[in-house]
């Protein structure tokens, strides 16, 4: 599907390395940004777009969500020509944030180029993150003169660590592949997962049940007090997944889960 400088489309992949893919295999929705010739910079038809992008791969049962960036550029932050001004940007920007916490399904952040700004802003509201060895992020706000809100200086305080947060929003440090690696901000891939469509395809065979339930609480405010979250965790231990597992490592085979 193509929404002008947003293409989406869905991949399958096979229950283990190597294997074909079948009719029943999980699936990993894939979300590109298509905006080359301005570096894929954000306005708010684009973030809308993304929005849509990602509750359309959710309700259509894909168990992972990549996003990327068309060009050498994951994503060059708000369109300064005009579009970072316009009124319905910054609502549009929160939607698609929220879209990407909010979904059930990991969202990973193919971070194969700079990741600048709101660019930056999608990689936070990723569950994870791959940085190739050209990527690297940062968030020039004190460059410009703009203010981002209290949720985007919170998340890259936990996923950059205060230290490093503080150096790129007050001093406009940029972060590279191997800050990020060295942090725990990119995912340190391996000879089975050579790169971001390869690790996001892993991800997809996980148990989503349990992948649901751990994005929950990863994203909620006080996890201690929320009588939903420990619900869900009981529902998980008695899914039909958990004795898929179970039959999957006495038989000696990849598990095939079925989200129920």
């Amino acid at each position: 599907m193509s929404a002008g400088h947003v293409i989406t489309h869905i991949e399958a992949t096979g229950s283990a390395e190597g294997e074909a893919a079948e009719a029943t295999a999980p699936q990993v929705g894939v979300i590109t940004l298509n905006r080359p010739e301005k570096r894929n910079a954000l306005n708010a038809a684009i973030a809308t777009a993304v929005a849509e992008a990602v509750r359309t791969h959710t309700a259509a049962g894909v168990r992972a969500i990549l996003i990327r960036g068309e060009g050498p550029v994951f994503c060059a932050g708000a369109d300064l020509s005009g579009g970072v001004y316009a009124d319905d940007f910054w609502s549009a920007m929160e939607d698609m944030l929220s879209a990407i916490q909010t979904t059930p399904v990991p969202v990973i952040a193919d971070i194969h180029g700079p990741a600048v700004g709101a660019g930056c802003q999608i990689a936070l509201a990723c569950d994870l993150r791959v940085f190739a060895d050209k990527g690297a992020c940062w968030v020039p706000v004190a460059e410009h003169g703009f203010a981002l809100d209290l949720w985007t200086h919170a998340r890259a305080r936990e996923l950059m660590g205060g230290a490093l947060a503080r150096n790129v929003f007050l001093a406009g440090a940029r972060v590279s592949a191997d800050q990020a690696r060295a942090t725990g901000f990119s995912v340190v891939l391996d000879d089975a997962t050579p790169n971001a469509t390869a690790f996001a395809h892993r991800v997809a065979r996980q148990a989503p049940l349990s992948m649901e339930h751990s994005k929950r609480v990863f994203n909620s405010p006080d996890m201690h007090a929320d009588a939903e979250l420990q619900q869900m965790m009981v529902d998980v231990w008695a899914s039909e997944d958990v004795q898929e597992a179970r039959r999957a490592r006495a038989e000696h085979r990849p598990p095939q889960f079925r989200g129920r």
